[in-house]
């Protein structure tokens, strides 16, 4: 799972001076929402994505008139998720499978199996979810460009063929987890020549793939290398990664107080969230440095909003 390998630790003093320091907007509504209804305040854990995905449904329900504040970078889940349910804020873009885990739940690799769990979880307590997005942010087999044309391979079992002979780089926990090398192996059959312990994701990985060190390599699905470098994200064709599905997350009570007409406008969004352009949008944010509310404008005008 996505999460699997990504460790993020805050203090909880963070919420707190998030809250106050990071809140922004403008409380004066426009449009066809109710006039007196409560300012909306949109949070987002400590990276980049999460500020991207933020901005993007912030901004969109600030364009048709809802009032919005934001309150980002607040921390880890340990941290944003009990301000969500404590009404510190009321939507926060979450992980379906992570946080179906995280809630004690059992996540599956069908995505809308996995989102219903979390539908029936919440059911009847403070939170509700809005529609979750084609984009997934889990962990996803890689091969270069070159690799994938040379080879003819855009699904993992094309590398069946080529057993025996490719090196696999990822974390060095990786031989001893199931949604790594053992299912790689379990599931797909895969029998690797060499595993090359590197790092989480990360650029030793990814140099690691670019030098020709290693073919194949486990990186995060949205990660912005992969449009960055021109990688070629493997099709899990055989269901090994959990689902991982892009979904906000918001108390009830701020849709009891505007009604079907702001979740029409939160599916419309993440209908048109794909896991290639939210990797193009963590590539312009991490390595071309622009700013997340920017490329979130960009977003929403070239997807109509």
């Amino acid at each position: 799972m996505r999460r699997s390998f990504r460790i993020r630790t805050v203090g909880a003093t963070v919420l707190a001076l998030a809250l106050v320091a990071s809140a922004c907007g403008d409380d004066d509504a426009s449009g066809d929402v109710p006039a007196d209804g409560p300012t909306i305040n949109v949070g987002s854990t400590n990276f980049g994505e999460q500020l991207i995905v933020g901005e993007i449904y912030a901004q969109a329900m600030e364009a048709a008139g809802y009032p919005v504040e934001t309150s980002f970078n607040l921390g880890s889940r340990e941290v944003v998720n009990p301000a969500l349910k404590s009404g510190e804020i009321d939507l926060l873009v979450e992980y379906t499978g992570t946080l179906l885990t995280f809630e004690g739940g059992t996540s599956t690799t069908d995505s809308q199996e996995t989102y219903d769990a979390l539908a029936d979880l919440y059911s009847g307590t403070g939170l509700t979810v809005a529609n979750y997005t084609p984009a997934q942010d889990k962990n996803g087999i890689v091969v270069t460009g070159a690799f994938a044309d040379d080879n003819g391979v855009s699904s993992t079992s094309d590398l069946a063929a080529m057993n025996g002979t490719l090196v696999f780089g990822g974390p060095p926990e990786c031989p001893n987890r199931e949604f790594c090398l053992i299912g790689l192996t379990d599931v797909y059959g895969l029998d690797f020549a060499e595993f090359k312990p590197l790092d989480v994701g990360g650029p030793l990985t990814v140099a690691a793939l670019e030098g020709g060190e290693i073919d194949v390599a486990l990186l995060f699905s949205s990660d912005g290398v992969i449009a960055a470098k021109g990688f070629v994200l493997l099709e899990d064709d055989q269901s090994l990664q959990p689902a991982d599905n892009l979904v906000p997350v918001l108390r009830r009570e701020i849709v009891e107080a505007y009604g079907q007409d702001l979740i029409d406008l939160l599916d419309s969004v993440s209908a048109k969230i794909t896991t290639a352009e939210l990797s193009e949008l963590n590539k312009r944010f991490s390595l071309d440095a622009e700013d997340a509310d920017v490329l979130a404008k960009d977003w929403l005008a070239d997807n109509g909003f």
